[in-house]
């Protein structure tokens, strides 16, 4: 088709068609690219974030310090207990010398042997419940702020492929822009150097090609960082998630 226009249309009728289809394309690209999204490599690249992404290791490690702060605010109920023992010997030799003599003698207690004590700190005790409610509150915040950053990680891995594949979508159409703007450019040369066409007609064609290849490489460019953002987020090359 693009060849048939080139045999039988004027050169500038020719670049108005590209500068129209550079307009309308990407209207085009957006009323159809939902019919690109893959909703199964939508959800596999939000699990796999869920996985890997270093935010989310984070915050399940508080949930897992907070469940131990419950264990140790439960274990610290035996902290109001007190217990301890004393070992008295049951006698003991008591040796005195002084110049030129030595007398010998026993001590004798009334708590000889072991004595063992248990005390109770009532304070110490009913703090514990307190200490206990505290941790599972603790819990319940760590638990929060997770849920509450899968969500928002969900949103934004969502917002980072939808943009990806409007990036897809627009080099497509660029390419396609670039290479009719190649076509038409190699046209116009070749009947200017056989003297059927103006320098004037032949200069347009060029910088009409040159401005789509730059805006075809700017998609190019546009496309490469979409995927980084969303892999940055997902922990992986997208190669690798199937």
């Amino acid at each position: 088709m693009t060849r048939l226009l080139m045999k039988k249309t004027p050169v500038y009728i020719l670049l108005s068609v590209i500068a129209l289809l550079s307009v309308s394309r990407p209207i085009k690209a957006q009323s159809s690219i939902i019919t690109d999204i893959d909703t199964a490599y939508l959800r596999k690249l939000i699990e796999t974030a869920k996985a890997n992404y270093p935010r989310v290791k984070s915050l399940q490690n508080h949930i897992d310090i907070a469940q131990q702060n419950i264990s140790k605010a439960r274990a610290s109920y035996l902290d109001a207990f007190t217990f301890s023992y004393v070992y008295q010997p049951h006698s003991s030799t008591i040796v005195s010398t002084t110049p030129g003599t030595a007398t010998t003698g026993s001590n004798y207690s009334y708590f000889n042997g072991i004595q063992v004590g248990l005390f109770f700190n009532l304070g110490n005790f009913l703090q514990k419940p307190y200490a206990v409610k505290v941790a599972r509150q603790e819990l319940m915040i760590a638990n929060n702020d997770r849920d509450e950053y899968l969500l928002t990680l969900t949103t934004e891995i969502k917002k980072r492929y939808y943009a990806y594949i409007l990036r897809i979508a627009e080099l497509k159409l660029q390419s396609q822009s670039a290479q009719d703007a190649e076509e038409i450019m190699k046209s116009v040369r070749y009947k200017f150097e056989k003297g059927e066409e103006t320098y004037d007609n032949y200069n347009k064609a060029q910088v009409t090609y040159s401005d789509r290849n730059q805006t075809r490489i700017q998609a190019e460019a546009g496309l490469l960082s979409a995927r980084a953002d969303l892999e940055e987020l997902v922990g992986q090359q997208l190669e690798s998630i199937k």
